[in-house]
């Protein structure tokens, strides 16, 4: 896989301070955000389909290596300039998958709802439709079948550059590492996999990248490049 090798990054495995990581990590941000909804306006609709067909097709493939019948997915809803996913989670619901997505809630913590994609959801402040009903918990997250996490963008060795919220910083770790390794899929698109991404000692690292142009396993590279 071709990596982008647009950042020079700070880490806390290079010795650089919490303080140039923070800011590298803000201008990274800085740089995806926009670039998204430029990307995305360069597609146009055809090509905005082709992306959603990749992805659909990528995700519904690794779903099906992980559950040989219907469990539950806990994904979320992505945001225009995001990976378009919301087909992909429409046609799992439609398999008998139970699809579970995050809603916010105060203390930047994250409830777990319930989503049916034939009822209309009324929509958060950036457009995202929040479903309504039961909260459960973060251990609805971990004890989903298949979860799907989002991310601004990842390194080759999985390291993941969040929002900059930390809510799924905090709820990863819970994970236990067959959890991680067998069941959780990070999503990006492909682009944004960089040679590295500054990253802090508690930032998560991701085994399984999944992006329009297939799956990527952080380790095997590792394996192929051994130090």
């Amino acid at each position: 896989m071709h990596f982008n090798t647009a950042v020079a990054a700070s880490t806390s495995d290079s010795g650089a301070s919490a303080e140039d990581i923070s800011l590298d990590k803000n201008i990274l941000r800085s740089q995806i955000r926009p670039r998204r909804l430029i990307a995305r306006s360069e597609r146009g609709p055809a090509g905005q389909q082709r992306v959603r067909d990749l992805f659909t097709e990528n995700i519904l493939r690794e779903v099906r290596e992980r559950l040989h019948s219907p469990g539950t997915v806990a994904a979320y809803l992505p945001t225009p300039s995001e990976p378009p996913i919301t087909e992909a989670l429409t046609r799992l619901h439609e398999a008998g998958h139970r699809i579970i997505v995050p809603v916010v809630r105060p203390r930047r913590t994250l409830a777990w709802v319930e989503w049916d994609p034939t009822i209309d959801h009324p929509c958060s402040p950036m457009g995202i439709p929040e479903p309504e009903g039961e909260e459960r918990d973060v251990q609805a997250f971990v004890e989903a079948d298949v979860r799907l996490i989002p991310a601004l963008a990842y390194d080759a060795a999985g390291h993941r550059l969040g929002q900059g919220g930390g809510y799924y910083d905090r709820i990863i770790p819970l994970l236990s590492e067959e959890q991680l390794r067998g069941k959780t899929l990070g999503i990006v698109f492909a682009e944004e996999i960089y040679e590295t991404v500054p990253y802090d000692r508690w930032d998560s690292i991701l085994p399984v990248i999944l992006t329009e142009e297939g799956t990527y396993r952080p380790a095997e590279r590792t394996a192929q490049n051994p130090s």
